[in-house]
């Protein structure tokens, strides 16, 4: 089974590499950078893929990917954070956004006044979205910088922390009588 997984992978790698659209819409496609990485391709990457699961738009990981071009980030890593919000998980992340939203705007919650509107009728539309599509969007706009921006730091700098242990042992070693 791994055999066969590990084919079709190189198979789809290989039919990426050789496709026409890529190469010539996206003439970089090819280079390293994407695919493996160093450790601020990654970073850049973690803010991508925190930023774009946040935003309340469909196709996020196709964006996720777009900004993984052209800012020169790992594309996989930020498709793959993009898809923390699935059909499953948008609903109560996008929600605990907008909670956010009303949170900073000091508003009013409209969640529990118009609970007997069907969420994405016309009616919802006309009636409660004009009143809450300004938290709502700030909210996870902005939770979409905060998350982006602590994966940057984490994926970014975590080798601080090891060098911190590292100076942290040295301090610990005794030191001999002279």
């Amino acid at each position: 089974m791994i055999r066969y997984l590990r084919l079709k992978i190189h198979q789809i790698g290989r039919k990426t590499k050789n496709s026409v659209f890529l190469n010539q819409y996206f003439p970089r496609f090819k280079e390293r950078v994407y695919w493996a990485g160093d450790r601020f391709s990654f970073a850049r990457a973690g803010f991508i893929g925190g930023f774009c699961m946040m935003l309340p738009v469909p196709f996020q990981m196709v964006l996720g990917s777009v900004f993984a071009y052209f800012l020169r980030a790992n594309i996989p890593l930020a498709t793959a954070l993009a898809w923390v919000t699935n059909p499953l998980t948008m609903w109560p992340i996008w929600y605990g956004g907008y909670r956010f939203g009303v949170w900073i705007l000091n508003t009013r919650d409209l969640y529990n006044a118009n609970a007997q509107i069907t969420v994405g009728s016309e009616l919802w539309f006309t009636e409660v979205f004009p009143h809450i599509w300004q938290p709502f969007f700030l909210g996870n706009m902005l939770l979409g910088l905060i998350i982006g921006s602590l994966l940057y730091l984490i994926i970014g700098y975590f080798h601080l922390f090891k060098t911190l242990n590292a100076l942290w042992k040295i301090r610990q070693k005794p030191t001999l009588p002279p």
